[in-house]
């Protein structure tokens, strides 16, 4: 990775923010990460310079890199939100099995309870809902989404494994991020565009999502096509969306193998 590459690309901001986020870069695990050495300094110094441009910090907890680009957390999209209206009221809340929820709008006004009858004792698997308050000077909006909806949102990412570690926050995320898409598209309209790089919105994939997190955890393409080979028609409802899943799998370790080569012939 040329870093001195990416600091001539961004000398005209903050030195200090600029180091850290060479820094971030720089402890990438390669081993982990293999997607980072496909990327040029040109491109890592627009990514960037786009979160700079938002007006956020790239701080690698909050906004991070993933191999499709940048990736916010709900976190980033509520400090976001606070920097279009400081005013902002907002609450992002997961809603379990047991818990006692309503809600309604007057007028325009949002008004909503939320019992939460047993706080130590939820999981992922009895997760019912979430939802989305926010009010500033704009108005008051609410938005929520069923474990269906929640399901589809996750089918549509291209790859599956932020979603397989970190459910809860990815659920948050895709309730904030569809009230700022509904009701503040002209204040995330950049956040949105870079955010869904992440996805397929176009055609999603019908294959389950264990199968995708089973093809996304090869490294070897041999290991892969037997794989496909024993799971064709097991699949065969899907055939097409299982084979693109595998093809696409199948270049990215290509493409990995290519860049370690390169590097290591330089």
């Amino acid at each position: 990775m040329n870093t001195q590459k990416i600091a001539e690309l961004l000398s005209d901001l903050e030195p200090k923010k600029v180091e850290k986020y060479i820094e971030y870069c720089r402890t990438i695990r390669v081993d982990k990460n293999p997607w980072i050495v496909q990327r040029s300094p040109e491109q890592l110094a627009s990514f960037y310079r786009s979160v700079i441009e938002d007006g956020l910090e790239f701080d690698g907890k909050h906004i991070t890199l993933i191999s499709t680009g940048i990736s916010y957390d709900y976190v980033a999209y509520k400090n976001k939100m606070f920097l279009a209206y400081p005013e902002t009221l907002i609450d992002v809340q997961l809603v379990h099995k047991d818990d006692k929820f309503q809600f309604t709008k007057e007028s325009g006004k949002v008004t909503y309870k939320h019992e939460i009858v047993n706080p130590f004792g939820t999981n992922d698997s009895e997760l019912v809902g979430c939802y989305c308050v926010v009010k500033n000077k704009r108005g008051e909006f609410i938005n929520t989404l069923t474990m269906e909806e929640i399901q589809k949102h996750r089918k549509v990412a291209k790859t599956d494994f932020i979603w397989k570690s970190w459910f809860s926050e990815m659920v948050l995320k895709t309730v904030i991020k569809k009230a700022c898409k509904t009701h503040f598209a002209d204040v995330f309209q950049n956040m949105e565009t870079l955010d869904n790089m992440q996805n397929d919105v176009s055609k999603p994939l019908g294959i389950s999502i264990e199968t995708k997190q089973e093809i996304e955890a090869f490294t070897d393409v041999d290991e892969l096509r037997e794989y496909y080979s024993k799971n064709k028609k097991k699949n065969a409802g899907v055939k097409e969306d299982f084979a693109k899943a595998c093809t696409e799998r199948k270049d990215s370790i290509f493409e990995e193998l290519k860049k370690e080569v390169e590097d290591g012939d330089n």
